[in-house]
């Protein structure tokens, strides 16, 4: 009895056609040859033929068929998505890097292991963002996206991440829409926006009647941004993240692992509706790849659990599966687990690669996606690693050697910082800033909006362990001490981490990032509530010279102590400057700029009103500076009253002088 898949094959309908209808005396000789080609086929279920097509510009080759040919994949087709399922050591994440180093487009990769770092040893132009470095508002609608569609997407994408269903995520839409009012995004065209901390602030003072269902609306909504928040860093402290458009044109490495699942899911699932709404605006509408997404832990956002909550809606990235495609977004996604991927990315990726996967369960889910036949899956079963069965669209399936891409992952944390320390400083970030009145104005929306007001109870009292104390106290006394010396006064690393960890996700402390000649250091930053806790509970003083942030008063001390060791009288914030410098001849004013901002302008032209005979600039990145020098230029400053330096000069200086 023939299989159906052995009838398809032409050659075996012939031959088997030709034993029913030729005389008795032939049929043997049609009989052995039927065997011939069934044992063939048997042992060769995939299309074994050595028929090249014509050629295809930019193609991608991903390793060696059966028959000796080389396999390669249109780079065109991964606008229509590619699809690779395999378990742990199967050779997915080497084929991922095959398929980048080739990439002519850019590539948005979302790692969540700390496997796409190594990229950098083979590729110049890749910038790794680990997500300690990233500045991102989820609020500033992409180049082109009116707010109120935006407030929709970022509600509804929000909601999915955090498993709200649609009252709360109804709430969470009405109370962005209210926050964009406060700030006239609605009437300004370039006004500052609202971060999450904004957000939360609104939703902390949002007074309800609590005998009204909507407060636990509030509730909900309140607590998940509350939790995202604290856990994000230092990430969503911003009024506007790094350039959209900047981005899009770069090949990054977004490095998510130690972020909460819920929290590495928004971004993920943001950016990629951030992508996709900024093309519909601008009508990016092509048949050409413009540029691919990567995902190696696919089943994060393409969640199964997800797609069957029917009380949650569809996810709204299923949705943008099918659209996307549209606007030359790729996909390359992979992951170990079939049976847990929706049916939406299973039936939207054009291209399918199976690798070996080594549970049944798993096997099936993906064999069934491909159509294979029984012949076909069972020949499937035995794949090693670095093997793959792949299909593009409805062709036949094909078995392939892959070919090797060897990449030691050996890039450290220090290497990445020595490699990409440079590009991080290229970038820049708008700081939050809220309109005038802010609380008050807050207040009095929410007291407006619902009817009898009811004042929340205050937040429980904080406490923290002896270790997390003894932390605290250091970050008061001594706040510009690096995060890897103060481990060092506890009796391990691990303990010194565990109190940073505690102080963190009580809200005490946040962590703060800051680049030096040697390297990147982390400083911890008093929050409100640990300024509190520390004059309450611990009796200390928690005010500070300086002004701004940690990192500010970083570098305001650093330049202070700079001048000090070459002799000269110096003092933080007199006259209004953030250094003063006295060198017995002339009075310098030093401003440190941590970004391009009006507000930077200000003070030199205020301090070249006080007549200061030297006033000094000394500027984060390169960027900043040259961005401070056009804008002096454009408004008339005297270039010769301006000196410009580079906090590294400080580094510098504070090195060489003993």
């Amino acid at each position: 009895m023939l299989e159906d898949d052995e009838l398809s094959d032409p050659r075996i309908r012939r031959l088997a056609l030709y034993n029913i209808l030729a005389p008795e005396p032939l049929q043997k000789q049609g009989r052995k040859a039927l065997a011939a080609t069934l044992a063939h086929h048997r042992s060769h279920p995939f299309n074994t033929s050595n028929t090249v097509g014509p050629p295809i510009s930019e193609t991608i080759q991903i390793g060696t068929t059966v028959s000796g040919r080389s396999y390669d994949l249109s780079e065109s087709l991964l606008s229509k998505h590619l699809l690779a399922i395999g378990q742990s050591g199967s050779g997915k994440t080497t084929l991922f890097y095959n398929l980048l180093s080739q990439l002519d487009v850019p590539f948005w990769c979302f790692d969540l292991k700390k496997d796409y770092r190594h990229l950098v040893k083979d590729r110049n132009d890749v910038l790794v963002l680990p997500w300690t470095e990233l500045k991102y508002n989820p609020l500033v609608p992409p180049p082109g996206v009116q707010p109120r569609r935006w407030a929709q997407v970022v509600s509804e994408i929000f909601g999915h991440a955090t498993a709200l269903l649609s009252g709360s995520k109804n709430h969470l839409l009405k109370s962005i829409l209210k926050l964009y009012r406060l700030y006239n995004l609605f009437e300004e065209k370039s006004p500052p926006y609202p971060s999450f901390h904004e957000l939360e602030q609104f939703l902390t003072s949002d007074y309800i009647n609590y005998m009204r269902k909507t407060s636990n609306y509030r509730d909900t909504v309140l607590n998940r941004i509350e939790a995202m928040n604290l856990g994000a860093g230092t990430i969503f402290d911003c009024s506007e993240g790094y350039t959209f458009e900047d981005l899009l044109e770069r090949n990054v490495v977004f490095e998510f692992d130690g972020l909460s699942r819920d929290t590495q899911n928004f971004l993920m699932d943001i950016l990629l509706a951030a992508v996709y709404e900024y093309r519909l605006t601008q009508i990016h509408r092509t048949e050409d790849l413009n540029h691919v997404f990567v995902l190696d832990e696919a089943k994060q956002i393409f969640s199964v659990y997800k797609e069957r909550q029917s009380e949650s809606g569809i996810p709204a990235v299923d949705e943008l599966t099918a659209k996307m495609r549209e606007f030359g977004e790729g996909l390359i996604v992979a992951d170990q687990e079939a049976s847990k991927l929706t049916d939406s990315i299973k039936a939207n990726t054009y291209t399918k690669i199976l690798l070996s996967t080594g549970d049944r369960k798993q096997f099936t889910a993906v064999a069934d996606s491909m159509n294979l036949t029984q012949r076909q899956a069972n020949a499937a079963k035995d794949l090693g690693t670095g093997e793959a069965v792949i299909q593009t669209g409805n062709d036949e399936p094909e078995r392939v050697i892959l070919d090797e891409y060897r990449l030691e992952k050996t890039v450290t944390d220090t290497d990445l910082q020595r490699n990409q320390g440079q590009f991080w400083n290229s970038l820049s970030a708008k700081p939050r800033k809220q309109p005038p009145r802010f609380e008050e104005t807050v207040q009095s929306e929410s007291r407006d909006s619902e009817e009898p007001e009811v004042i929340d109870d205050p937040p429980s009292k904080v406490t923290v362990s002896e270790e997390a104390e003894q932390l605290l106290e250091g970050v008061v006394e001594e706040p510009f001490i690096p995060l890897t010396e103060r481990y060092e006064t506890f009796s391990s690393r691990y303990k010194g981490n565990k109190a940073k960890s505690e102080l963190v996700e009580t809200g005490l402390v946040t962590e703060r990032s800051l680049e030096t000649r040697t390297g990147a250091r982390k400083l911890l930053e008093l929050t409100d509530r640990g300024r509190t806790y520390v004059e309450d509970q611990l009796d200390l003083d928690s005010s500070h010279e300086g002004r701004g942030g940690i990192v500010h008063r970083y570098w305001q001390h650093q330049v202070k102590k700079a001048f000090e060791k070459a002799g000269w009288a110096t003092k933080l914030e007199l006259f209004d400057a953030d250094v003063y410098v006295n060198t017995g001849r002339f009075e310098v004013a030093i401003e440190i700029a941590m970004e391009n901002t009006q507000r930077e302008q200000e003070h030199v032209e205020k301090h070249l009103e006080t007549r200061f005979d030297v006033i000094w600039v000394v500027c984060r990145t390169e960027k900043v500076r040259d961005g401070l020098k056009q804008r002096f230029k454009e408004t008339g400053i005297d270039p010769d009253q301006v000196v410009f330096h580079l906090v590294q000069d400080v580094s510098d200086a504070l090195e060489k002088w003993p």
